[in-house]
């Protein structure tokens, strides 16, 4: 089998008890802390070992994952954080540098803690817009102020980035490589194989109630464990591509709300 590897992304961990605080269309992506440590529990009792993101490109086998973490959510510092200390254990956070510091999100001392501990910090937009819908000269300044801004905040250099809200648009990669990002972490799914392309990144998106065995086969990569996932993307993206944006986030969120109910 040809030499592949899973880069996870998680957004936010709170528990299950106060999930009716999350607007419904976030809920999928909130995870019960419980249910967290499982799931980093598993990876680090596999044979691949975490490695950060600006690393991925680098490595000319497989036997890794990678946990990436969007958004910036205060539960990274809160919960995230000890679990990856505790297991000893690295990961990547992109971050929104225009929320950092307001209600529910990291605050600046805390990343500069994290970054300390020796956590990757890359970026996930200035504003986390839906990127589909601007300009390269709007995509440049969503990457290029946030790099400029995290790296000044920080005092690190940024060369990693990720794309907020699934929306890719076909001309945002020359901006990438304009700004001096090395990798970029798509919302497409599925496995990196060494040596595709850095700036093109597949992740796996990592759901409220995924089971631990699923999540640890797609750790191990082992055949056949992206499966059923691929097949519910390749539905929900073909009903994108029919709808368009506007129409599929209208359709979105009463449908999340019908599941919820059930």
């Amino acid at each position: 089998m040809r030499p592949r590897a899973p880069i996870f992304c998680f957004h936010e961990v709170t528990p299950s008890a106060d999930l009716a605080a999350v607007p419904v269309g976030h809920r999928p992506y909130v995870l019960d802390p419980e249910e967290f440590r499982a799931y980093l529990i598993a990876a680090r009792e596999s044979r691949r070992r975490a490695i950060t993101v600006r690393q991925v490109p680098g490595e000319l086998g497989g036997a890794f994952y990678a946990l990436t973490f969007d958004d910036g959510a205060a539960s990274d510092y809160t919960t995230v954080f000890p679990v990856l200390r505790e297991l000893g254990l690295r990961a990547t956070f992109f971050i929104v540098p225009t929320l950092v510091d307001t209600p529910g999100c990291v605050t600046w001392a805390q990343l500069r803690e994290m970054v300390a501990a020796g956590m990757e910090i890359g970026s996930h937009s200035l504003t986390h817009p839906f990127m589909n819908a601007l300009s390269p000269g709007g995509l440049h300044h969503e990457f290029g102020e946030s790099k400029r801004i995290l790296e000044e905040r920080l005092g690190i250099a940024v060369h990693t980035a990720s794309l907020p809200r699934g929306w890719e648009p076909p001309h945002l990669r020359p901006v990438l490589t304009e700004l001096g990002y090395r990798a970029f972490c798509t919302s497409r799914l599925g496995w990196w194989y060494p040596g595709a392309d850095p700036l093109l990144m597949p992740r796996i998106t990592v759901t409220r109630g995924m089971l631990l065995e699923d999540f640890a086969a797609v750790v191990g990569a082992a055949p056949r464990a992206l499966w059923r996932m691929q097949a519910v993307e390749m539905a929900k993206n073909a009903a994108k591509a029919c709808l368009g944006v506007n129409a599929w986030q209208r359709l979105r969120t009463p449908l999340l709300a019908l599941r919820e109910r059930v």
